[in-house]
């Protein structure tokens, strides 16, 4: 490995410009997205640097000591990254709680994930759409990066280390082993990568094993690198730029339409290494294009300045509206911390003297942080202010309000997006010869509190059947995750197995609920008539959609009468069901409640004393127990004409 070292030994100019472009993209990019559209591939570049640029030490430290010493590694990780992030959060922590309108308890429950460096994991099993608009009241989204990248180094060096003891060393080193097994491992990622794109966007995009095929393609090319050189200096050069180029584009051209990471991070994946690989700072005429003063300080300065930037353009919005004044003061203010935290804080702790440089002080410090970290986190959670006013000078938590939820959430009733099976999810008089069967997607939940008290009280029993986004509709549908759509086949599977089930099941009510959709009303239509044969359907018009959140209105308004909005507006035009009244079978009924859910026609976020919606179109179970009488009528007249006693 003695040619492995060159690359590390050696100041790159052009890679600390580098860094100074990806932070700037990134930072444009969640300030003006339209104009940088692709600005978050900066930090699929920070991955393949970064593993370069590790795994360039690695073998650097090999190749002097003949091993790789974990502990020295791990301590040199902590002192990079964890004073800066930990003293990042905190601060975050801070001015959270200058903000009445942000969930402070929810995003305590974020700052310690980040702290615990799983905060990549808990995005993806929430589904966040990182390049969509579900996250700009988070100003912890950015950290997830940082978690994938502490987690990749938690393994890799241990597979280094393996290497170097399972493999021997030849004549020519271990090199070429090295490189075949890293790129095993980079193609088993990135083929794992492009299939969970497709199936399951958010952990495509948040996932460390989906992610660490590009920190491999760094570590490659650090192995390979010193072996397999350009030897033509102006081909080198050619290439170099016309990477960089390529680069450039994918922040210019690339969006939130594409599907990421798959097989489209591919293509500035390969741009960022072939740049590395290139080194355009070893020539007078291309030095000066990525190893410019500005860029390379705005490079030394880049992690301080990614762990600043998206907080202080959250609290930017939230403070001072989507203007581009604020959004520009956001960014000044966040460059200014970062110069800042670079020199007091990270470089204290990177070039330490006397006990601070030794080992055990770096892992009391790396325990002192995360520890600090996570307790601060754990203290907003338990400890911030979270009541909401909805009356007559009563204050309720916002958590209670959210867990004011239908039990078949926390009985995990709702289906995600990738089942395909139903738990059994029987309520009611279970032993009851009548069953009626609540289906649909999560709208189908709002009926699901008074409908179960209606059958416990009416001795039915009742059976759920839910899957979220699923519409009861008998066709292709596609489903939003992660920010990106993709065909919903887990829905078609799962309608087949349901409605076979409810055929053979012959219910004597069939309650179908669904939210707003612009598929075929024929098929549609034919989906009830398909129900209703089986049994008396009974399918639910679907409800309003606040404006906004009610939670942030009642937080940011503090009084509830400013928290109301008219009804005629509210309801979709493509409300479920779209399929008119004389299309339906004889024993199909349409069941619109939006009267007495919105009373005069005017949709209120609180009503006697009671919080409608938990978010902007879900029912709280609290109220939506106010509709059991209508749903024991609609029993009882059921088991009137049933004169066979149907189950």
């Amino acid at each position: 490995m003695e040619k492995a070292v060159l690359a590390t030994r050696n100041f790159r100019t052009d890679i600390e410009g580098l860094r100074g472009v990806c932070v700037i993209a990134v930072v444009l990019y969640h300030a003006f997205p339209v104009l940088v559209s692709g600005g978050f591939i900066g930090v699929d570049v920070f991955f393949v640097l970064s593993g370069y640029l590790i795994t360039g030490l690695l073998l650097k430290e090999l190749h002097d000591t003949g091993r790789v010493n974990l502990l020295n590694f791990w301590q040199r990780r902590i002192r990079r990254i964890l004073p800066a992030a930990t003293f990042v959060l905190c601060a975050v922590a801070a001015l959270i709680l200058l903000f009445p309108v942000l969930d402070a308890r929810m995003l305590g429950r974020h700052i310690a994930a980040a702290a615990l460096f799983y905060h990549n994991m808990r995005q993806a099993w929430a589904s966040t759409d990182y390049l969509g608009a579900d996250h700009k009241d988070n100003p912890l989204l950015h950290y997830w990066s940082l978690s994938v990248e502490e987690q990749f180094y938690l393994v890799w060096p241990l597979i280094l280390a393996a290497m170097v003891w399972l493999l021997p060393a030849g004549p020519n080193g271990r090199w070429k082993s090295f490189a075949v097994l890293t790129a095993v491992l980079l193609g088993c990622s990135f083929f794992y990568s492009v299939h969970l794109t497709g199936s399951s966007p958010s952990w495509a995009f948040f996932g460390t094993p989906s992610r660490s095929w590009q920190l491999l393609a760094g570590a490659l090319l650090a192995i390979i690198e010193p072996h397999m050189r350009i030897r033509h200096h102006g081909a080198r050069q050619a290439l170099g730029l016309a990477s960089l180029a390529v680069l450039l584009g994918c922040f210019l051209l690339i969006s939130d339409t594409y599907p990421y990471p798959g097989l489209t991070a591919g293509v500035p994946t390969l741009a960022a290494a072939m740049l590395i690989y290139c080194n355009l700072s070893s020539a007078r005429l291309t030095a000066p294009v990525l190893g410019n003063a500005p860029l390379r300080f705005a490079g030394r300065i880049s992690f301080s300045w990614y762990l600043w930037h998206w907080p202080l353009l959250v609290f930017g919005r939230l403070a001072f509206g989507d203007t581009m004044a604020a959004l520009l003061s956001a960014i000044a203010v966040s460059f200014v911390l970062a110069i800042a935290t670079y020199y007091f804080v990270e470089q204290p702790v990177r070039r330490p003297t006397g006990f601070a440089s030794r080992p055990r002080f770096a892992y009391a410090l790396g325990a002192g942080l995360i520890a600090g970290g996570a307790f601060t986190g754990l203290g907003l959670r338990e400890f911030a202010p979270d009541s909401i006013h909805i009356g007559n000078d009563v204050f309720i938590s916002r958590a209670q309000i959210k867990k004011d939820r239908p039990q078949i959430y926390a009985d995990h009733c709702l289906v995600r997006f990738s089942g395909t099976k139903s738990p059994p999810c029987v309520y009611g008089a279970r032993n009851a010869r009548r069953t009626v069967v609540l289906l649909g997607d999560s709208h189908a939940a709002n009926w699901f509190e008074p409908l179960r008290a209606a059958a416990r009280k009416e001795g039915w029993r009742l059976l759920v059947r839910t899957k979220a986004s699923c519409r009861p509709i008998d066709t292709n549908q596609v489903v939003r995750e992660g920010g990106r759509k993709r065909p919903y086949v887990e829905c078609a599977r799962w309608l087949k197995t349901t409605f076979d089930e409810i055929a053979s099941i012959k219910p004597a009510l069939i309650v179908v609920a669904g939210t707003r959709h612009r598929l075929d009303v024929a098929a549609e239509t034919q989906t009830i008539h398909a129900l209703a044969a089986v049994g008396r359907t009974l399918v639910m018009h679907d409800t309003p959609w606040l404006r906004v959140n009610p939670l942030k209105c009642l937080q940011d308004a503090r009084e509830p009468g400013a928290c109301q909005w008219p009804m005629d507006e509210l309801v979709a035009r493509n409300a479920y069901p779209r399929t008119p009244n004389e299309a339906l079978p004889y024993n199909a009924q349409v069941l619109n409640l939006n009267s007495l859910i919105c009373p005069d026609g005017t949709c209120r976020a609180v009503i006697d004393g009671q919080v409608v919606m938990f978010d902007g179109h879900h029912l709280t179970a609290g109220f939506s127990r106010r509709f059991t009488s209508k749903f024991r009528d609609i029993l009882s007249k059921t088991a009137a004409t049933d004169g066979k006693g149907a189950r």
